[in-house]
């Protein structure tokens, strides 16, 4: 039996939808359903808007921005308001459990796959860390932090910052099991398995992240 408590009975009741697979909610705009009634209303809210009035829109009590759903207020407090843990009933937009503060509502819903609480302000995209936020932001203010030693070249991000940097010290991690042959990115590797090892499959033997191997002499 599930041990979840809901404190009223309409949550308990939708919630047994998530063990069953019922979906009673549809939506009347393209007919889609869903177990949960709030989960219908997040739906309506991101796929038909324009047939939302204004009134209903959802308002931030700390600095009174508007957003078309629940869970669009949601995540803007655990963007910008989290350390104010305000003492109010917010639910989670999943689930249907409910809680007394924004921390402890982000807390929860950290638990649920896919939950990306940081939003962009420039373009509404979502992430589920800070730091992949900031990442986002540099597409927007054009911000490069990471300069390359030999040719001053700049990257908005980590990763190919450090490709690039293999180019000039030709440092090659990633080796073909089958002729040794190595290479500076598993794409490259992928590409030589496929052009020149065709007859074998590309399980994850063949494309293994190995010790860099020594030919004899060397």
């Amino acid at each position: 039996m599930c041990p979840k408590v809901f404190s009223y009975p309409k949550g308990a009741l939708e919630h047994e939808n998530v063990h069953t697979g019922a979906k009673p909610f549809s939506c009347e705009h393209c007919g889609c359903s869903y177990p949960l009634s709030r989960t219908l209303t997040d739906h309506i809210h991101r796929k038909h808007s324009k047939t939302i009035p204004e009134e209903k829109m959802h308002n931030c009590i700390v600095c009174s921005k508007e957003y078309k759903s629940e869970s669009g207020l949601n995540r803007h407090y655990a963007s910008n308001h989290q350390e104010l843990g305000y003492d109010y009933r917010i639910g989670c937009d999943i689930c249907e459990e409910t809680f007394c503060s924004i921390k402890q509502l982000i807390r929860h819903k950290l638990t649920h796959p896919g939950f990306k609480p940081y939003e962009c302000d420039t373009c509404n995209k979502s992430f589920s860390s800070k730091g992949q936020l900031k990442t986002h932001q540099r597409v927007h203010t054009g911000e490069k932090p990471y300069v390359c030693n030999y040719c001053d070249k700049r990257f908005a991000q980590h990763a190919p910052y450090l490709y690039h940097l293999k180019t000039h010290t030709g440092e090659k991690a990633y080796f073909c099991v089958n002729c040794k042959r190595g290479f500076i990115a598993p794409a490259n590797l992928r590409n030589h398995m496929n052009k020149c090892h065709v007859k074998y499959e590309t399980t994850n033997e063949i494309y293994i992240k190995s010790e860099p191997f020594q030919l004899a002499g060397e």
